[in-house]
């Protein structure tokens, strides 16, 4: 009994200097301290860049636990996973600088910053923007929207946007973010020339991030093309986060948040000089990890597309729209109207749960009144159809399609068809850009078939582009049949350029590793033969 006895106050002396220590690093408020705190002349405790707070070694409610974040927290610990070792690289406010910055087009005369901060919203935000900051100031913009999505794990950041308005035709912007005192480095964008009728614009869908997302060689191909794009377009299932478990470290992790802030890092260069338009898709709809799963405040917080609609911040508001979910822009000749192909419609994939199903998913859908979406659709449409001689050419942008390879109809995306292919062959719509699957499908109609030229450009790469092809076989095939042109092709991951003029719509299909063009488009306006294959 003594032993026992012994044995226990061993463990419960273990257990109180554990929750001691750990009570001590949670105490401690400034960097440097959390840095240099040792207990029993050991370093325990790390500072956490994310949350801008101090944690005990071991713990896991911190923002960076997984070992993805190690580039995030400062340690001395020998135990410690942290990259950076000293407490000279504290920056009290490392927190209050804006990352992941990306524009998206605001109207016709606007455009809209977005952008993240770590720890604690900051007290006062600003973006300011001229022609020239070296010889004016420029105007001040105070922030529209401000979001935690994630408040779990000690909090994950917000993230903000701010509406740059009276922009002037054809002109270069400079613009910094002022988080606090704390000044961005300032950015270049520029706006459409006045009754500009032709413009590029980079198209790609379903991109994972780095080397487990497969998609390096897309990115790299991005690099070489920005140059010569107006718009990037991006038909759904952004960086796939959702998908981190699947590797290693992360498949006893939580790495949803190290991996979307990671490829927003990785495609920043991008996205803050160019206005990079999403479309929504079924990885966006929720975290379904292991590590989700045990933590239902973690699940609860990431469910019905909460990450996605709160990182991007579309033109709903100025085209009618709900959210990230679905709205519409014009640019040059055309107009975009995008599309949500995953909730609210009848028997919408995503109308009542999220990716992971009835049993696994979290409540789903439900963005506006039971036929909202399709009304909106189609007075969309309906106003678009009458200003063809301004903007002839309507382009569909939307995560899945209903027709592959050579026009074989996908059953799995009925409900998606019958919600939209009426209305899209009603009012005209010229092109349809699409991914979810996760190669490139081209589908010209021909022979009276009144169905929707379709491009699946779903190819960028992603954590299941090799498994799909394993599971499918390698392929590219280019033939017709009574109703169809079509291509499809796997052999190497692909985006696209899509070219607009009054007279004519392009899409180049390019392969990512080589920059080869594989495939194209064109389709010819006006009437009477207004589609045509070159």
């Amino acid at each position: 009994k003594l032993r026992v006895m012994l044995v226990m106050l061993c463990l419960l002396g273990v257990v109180t200097t554990l929750v001691l220590a750990a009570r001590a690093c949670d105490e401690i408020s400034d960097c440097g301290t959390c840095v240099n705190h040792t207990r029993f002349w050991v370093h325990n405790c790390y500072w956490c860049e994310i949350d801008a707070a101090c944690h005990s070694i071991g713990s896991f409610e911190s923002a960076c636990t997984p070992l993805r974040t190690s580039d995030s927290c400062i340690s001395k610990s020998d135990v410690s996973t942290c990259s950076k070792r000293s407490a000279t690289e504290c920056n009290a406010r490392q927190h209050l600088k804006a990352r992941q910055v990306h524009l998206s087009l605001a109207g016709p005369d606007a455009m809209r910053v977005a952008w993240k901060t770590s720890a604690d919203k900051p007290k006062h935000m600003e973006v300011i923007y001229s022609v020239n900051m070296t010889l004016q100031r420029g105007l001040s913009v105070a922030v529209e929207r401000s979001v935690q999505y994630l408040p779990n794990q000690g909090g994950h950041g917000w993230h903000h946007t701010a509406k740059l308005e009276g922009l002037k035709p054809g002109t270069a912007y400079q613009y910094r973010i002022v988080c606090d005192g704390v000044t961005s480095r300032y950015r270049t964008f520029r706006t459409a020339d006045a009754g500009r009728s032709e413009a590029t614009f980079l198209v790609l869908g379903d991109m994972g991030f780095s080397d487990n997302g497969e998609a390096v060689a897309s990115r790299m191909r991005m690099e070489a093309l920005k140059a010569s794009a107006d718009v990037v377009l991006h038909a759904g299932d952004v960086g796939y986060a959702d998908d981190s478990f699947l590797h290693f470290p992360c498949t006893g992790e939580f790495c949803y948040e190290a991996v979307y802030d990671g490829y927003m890092e990785w495609i920043e260069n991008v996205t803050d000089g160019k206005p990079y338009m999403v479309a929504v898709g079924n990885h966006e709809s929720e975290c379904h990890s292991p590590a989700c799963q045990a933590s239902s405040g973690i699940k609860k917080s990431l469910s019905n597309f909460s990450a996605y609609n709160a990182r991007w911040a579309m033109p709903s508001k100025e085209s009618g729209g709900v959210a990230n979910m679905w709205y519409s822009f014009d640019y040059a000749s055309v107009h975009f109207v995008v599309v949500n192909t995953e909730t609210d419609f009848p028997d919408a994939p995503e109308a009542d749960f999220g990716d992971a199903g009835g049993t696994l998913g979290a409540p789903a859908g439900h963005f506006a009144a039971d036929g909202a979406y399709v009304k909106w659709l189609e007075a969309d449409l309906k106003e678009a159809q009458t200003k063809r001689g301004e903007r002839p050419w309507i382009v569909a942008m939307g995560h899945r399609p209903w027709f592959q390879r050579n026009g074989t109809r996908r059953d799995d995306a009925e409900s998606v068809r019958k919600a939209h292919a009426e209305l899209f062959e009603k009012y005209g719509v010229n092109l349809y850009l699409t991914g979810h699957i996760h190669s490139y499908h081209r589908l010209l109609p021909i022979n009276g078939n009144h169905a929707v030229p379709t491009i699946v450009t779903g190819g960028a790469g992603c954590d299941e582009f090799s498994s799909d092809k394993r599971h499918t076989g390698e392929w590219d095939e280019h033939g017709r049949n009574s109703l169809w042109d079509f291509r499809y092709y796997n052999k190497d991951t692909q985006i696209g350029m899509l070219r607009a003029s009054k007279k004519t719509l392009s899409f180049s299909a390019i392969a990512s590793s080589t920059g080869t063009i594989f495939d194209v488009l064109t389709l010819k306006a006006p009437d009477p033969d207004p589609l045509t294959y070159v």
